[in-house]
């Protein structure tokens, strides 16, 4: 997709791989990948950090391994909601690792101009014996946020979440569905310019869904851009004005929502 403008520029992924090694692997032939791969990370070139941009080596991937995602290239705009679809085993959760930082591109490179926050898998940054209060404080923290940033703003997200008279309640006592609500709601209340979104909505109720979809649309005229996952595609739809198609790591498809949704339904 073509750029509409280079000072409007959020993320940039240009030839964008990841690949793994292969359980088949016999142990001799691992202890060779290992060696040859480390070789090749102390001699790879990394783009400058500061401008939050990173790149993998430049050679082809060793024999033995497998891909998780392949060759992708686009642009996110300032303001974007860009949705990922596919089948399970697509590449969209290691799509959002890479552009989350969590991983490094085995090929590629990425820049991302801002703060970036990203919430994969609700409950993995929760202290089940903590309270909701609690949570949401180290959360906040872990997405960015000091300390007196996330206090000033927790009465907020306390009732955006609708769980501010279980703010005292340990977390291990909390549905699922609360549990998404409150990651969810810490996650859009940070002070990030990119946030990632992987799957943390399918669980929620209409109720909130309008919510959050009233918050991202101001954030959008400020200038954030989204990544949104999910499997519901009704949400896809609402919350996405485009996408990424993925299957087996490849870029199918990328346009519009409707252009896109046509294609993958048939």
């Amino acid at each position: 997709m073509l750029i509409q403008s280079e000072n409007n520029l959020r993320v940039r992924a240009q030839g964008l791989s990841k690949w793994y090694f292969s359980q088949k692997q016999n142990r001799s032939s691992l202890h060779e990948l290992f060696h040859a791969q480390w070789n090749r990370i102390c001699r790879r070139e990394m783009a400058q950090i500061n401008g939050k941009s990173f790149s993998g080596p430049r050679k082809g991937p060793l024999e033995g391994t497998l891909w998780a995602v392949k060759d992708l290239s686009f642009d996110i705009q300032k303001g974007e909601v860009l949705g990922l679809v596919g089948p399970n085993g697509a590449g969209k959760s290691t799509l959002v690792r890479l552009l989350s930082r969590l991983t490094d591109p085995s090929e590629g490179q990425a820049w991302v101009e801002g703060k970036v926050a990203s919430v994969l898998e609700v409950g993995s940054g929760f202290h089940p014996e903590l309270s909701v209060r609690e949570n949401a404080l180290i959360n906040g923290v872990f997405l960015g946020m000091r300390k007196l940033e996330v206090e000033e703003r927790m009465e907020e997200i306390l009732h955006f979440s609708q769980l501010k008279e279980l703010e005292a309640t340990p977390v291990k006592k909390l549905s699922q569905g609360m549990q998404y609500r409150l990651a969810v709601s810490v996650a859009l209340h940070c002070n990030s310019d990119f946030l990632l979104l992987d799957e943390v909505m399918d669980s929620t109720d209409r109720d909130f869904e309008g919510k959050c979809l009233e918050r991202i649309r101001a954030d959008q005229k400020k200038g954030k851009s989204f990544l949104f996952v999910s499997h519901n595609l009704s949400q896809i739809e609402l919350f996405c004005s485009r996408l990424l198609w993925l299957k087996e790591g490849c870029l199918q498809l990328d346009g519009s929502t409707e252009q896109v949704l046509n294609a993958y339904l048939q």
